[in-house]
């Protein structure tokens, strides 16, 4: 009786472990009838057999068929699909859908109603468009049969492709693949039957968790009609990417147009040595016209505004003065008191009213800093009021459209297309190209062309140039010959040369105007003399002669224009040639302190020019910092294909 009971509880527990074994969830049969139409379009009857066991499958099962797909372009191309039935256990079944990216999902089953434990047969039909494939002397079905993204394994599946009348089967061109995604294993059997115008394919082992089978097979070229409506939704499918590439072959073909139109510099006449003020521009007027803006010298400190600063002292309405310790104190100057009888130029006038309206001294501090940063906004205001536009018209409406373009197109081109993971790199590439190598190469051509910058400041500039060039080029490289969708390397590249375009528009757009042509070149004219005064004497037979009065007089606009170091120079000379104890004994009248030295006019000038900048820089308010089928295909290729689940 021992004997008998040990041998139940062996049966028993033999049963239950058959019992566990056979309560998983898995498709235990996948049959596919697959019927070629001569119209091109594919019939496909999918007949999947399931266990339930209540835990993923409850309600029904769920079908995902991919219907979007990239060819070797990287296009979309989107295939057509008819569903033409669904059958649970033979009979007609209830079944929604929807959209998961790229897969069409199919839910059969009902909501509300749970299914019983066991096995189940779910029967899907439908028809489908644009998924043969022609090649020089065969036409070719590459079809994913089960899917690779099924949460079951399949223990068994078979196909049988039907080709249309007229079709025969290729003997080399039938091929199988089984496994994961891209894997090529063999674990099939193919046989040719019918006379050679239906294939059948089997598995020879069953397949795990994200396996599939995938088959290939070429037949008589011509039997089918290919799809003519296929170029037509190819470009309907890919409008984003045309978008984009259309919108930005349209940027520089914009700005070569509107550089044409209004970006070309007027004629004007050659640059020779002026010996006075063009137009009678104040010394920050003059700085503003030259630069076309308000150019920052020693210390950040705008150009106009020490040109004005030291075009005051000049007239005696202030003194500068600077103590052993650096500081600087403006004084009211001699003359301050007949300032009426003065005719100050607008942004001269603004500075004087706010530095020393009610007071007559004020000193260059950080306790002053909010009145120091109003007087030069109200100089700035009172420039630009005066002069913006008159002699320089940047052409910044001119500029808008083409960002505008190219803006819109790169987004609504990336919404509109959805790019694959392998193409967007590309389209985000260039905009890290043009933060990173148009930031060096602005700041670079700021360094280099600044005629404050010394030789420091211009090498560095030149290496930013070649640096930021470098980039763009890196980038333009890498787009036309990196790996991946060539489509996104186009378009890549475009947007690598519409960027330099729209850089390059940004310095080129801008224009004299008819009158500032003139101005613009009689200024380099006055700028040419005060730089080369002393050098070129002998040479300008028609110059005034050098004198005290005069030295002074053009300081301001020699500082406006940063070359205050060879005109102090000049004067310096003058001296020395007429009188040598003059030079030593010599100080301006606008300035008293510490950094001036006789010894050297020109360096003592620059000093006294610079002390003046940085002590201005240093009063200033600082802005708040933020915290902060022929073998080379694939499990997993072709049409068809998906997977699914249970729900």
């Amino acid at each position: 009786m021992r004997r008998i009971s040990s041998h139940i509880w062996v049966l028993l527990f033999t049963l239950a472990l058959s019992v566990a074994a056979q309560a998983r969830e898995e498709i235990r049969f996948f049959d596919a009838e697959i019927r070629i139409n001569a119209d091109a379009s594919i019939e496909v009857t999918e007949t999947i057999t399931v266990n339930a066991e209540g835990r993923e499958i409850r309600r029904g099962i769920f079908r995902d068929i991919p219907l979007r797909a990239l060819d070797e372009w990287g296009l979309w191309t989107t295939n057509g699909f008819d569903l033409v039935e669904v059958l649970h256990n033979g009979e007609p079944s209830p079944y929604n859908t929807e959209w998961q990216g790229r897969f069409f999902r199919i839910y059969i089953g009902d909501a509300d109603t749970y299914i019983s434990r066991g096995e189940h047969t779910y029967t899907i039909r439908y028809v489908t468009t644009r998924q043969l494939r022609f090649f020089e002397g065969f036409d070719e079905l590459y079809w994913n049969v089960t899917g690779n993204f099924w949460s079951f394994p399949i223990l068994d599946a078979e196909a049988r492709v039907h080709l249309p009348e007229g079709a025969q089967v290729l003997r080399d061109q039938v091929a199988a693949y089984t496994g994961p995604f891209g894997a090529t294993g063999g674990n099939y059997q193919g046989s040719i039957l019918d006379g050679g115008s239906q294939v059948r394919f089997s598995l020879t082992r069953p397949l795990g968790p994200q396996e599939g089978l995938t088959i290939a097979v070429g037949f008589t070229e011509g039997a089918v009609s290919p799809d003519t409506g296929g170029s037509a939704l190819l470009i309907w499918d890919n409008i984003g990417i045309f978008l984009m590439i259309a919108g930005w072959i349209g940027v520089p073909i914009y700005f070569l147009w509107a550089w044409n139109k209004v970006g070309r510099d007027p004629p004007s006449p050659p640059v020779i040595p002026l010996f006075h003020p063009p137009e009678n521009l104040s010394p920050a007027a003059l700085s503003f016209a030259h630069f076309n803006g308000f150019r920052t010298g020693h210390k950040g400190v705008d150009l106009p505004f020490i040109a004005a600063l030291l075009s005051l002292g000049v007239k005696r309405l202030m003194r500068i003065e600077e103590n052993s310790r650096g500081t600087v104190t403006l004084h009211r100057g001699s003359a301050a008191g007949s300032t009426g009888s003065v005719a100050l130029p607008a942004g001269e006038n603004a500075l004087l009213s706010t530095l020393l309206a009610n007071r007559d001294e004020i000193v260059l501090d950080k306790h002053n800093g909010p009145v120091l940063k109003s007087a030069v906004t109200k100089l700035r205001m009172a420039i630009s009021r005066e002069y913006a536009g008159r002699y320089y018209n940047a052409n910044i409406g001119w500029f808008i459209p083409g960002i505008l373009l190219g803006v819109v197109t790169y987004i609504l081109g990336i919404v509109l297309q959805g790019p694959p993971d392998d193409g967007i790199v590309y389209l985000i590439l260039p905009v890290f190209t043009s933060l990173f190598g148009g930031g060096m190469v602005v700041a670079g051509r700021s360094l280099f062309s600044d005629p404050t910058s010394g030789f420091g400041s211009k090498f560095a500039g030149g290496i930013l140039l070649l640096v930021g060039g470098a980039v763009f080029l890196f980038g333009l490289l890498v787009s036309l010959w990196g790996g991946g969708f060539i489509i996104y390397r186009l378009a890549g590249a475009l947007l690598i040369i519409g960027q330099v375009a729209i850089l390059f528009s940004f310095f080129l757009l801008g224009a004299p105007t008819e009158i500032g042509a003139k101005v613009l070149t009689d200024i380099k004219g006055f700028k040419l003399y005060l730089e080369t005064a002393e050098t070129n004497r002998l040479n300008m037979r028609d110059a005034p002669e050098m004198s005290e009065e005069l030295f002074e007089r053009f300081l301001p606009y020699a500082s406006g224009l940063g070359v205050e170091k060879p005109w102090s120079e000049a004067w310096a000379a003058h001296l020395a040639r007429i009188s040598p104890d003059r030079e030593r004994e010599y100080n301006p009248s606008w300035h008293s302190g510490s950094s001036w030295s006789s010894g050297n006019l020109g360096t003592a000038t620059a000093a006294s020019v610079a002390t003046v900048s940085a002590a201005m820089a240093a009063s200033m308010p600082q802005p708040k910092s933020s915290s902060g089928s022929s073998g080379g295909g694939s499990s997993g290729g072709g049409g068809g294909g998906g997977g699914g689940g249970g729900w």
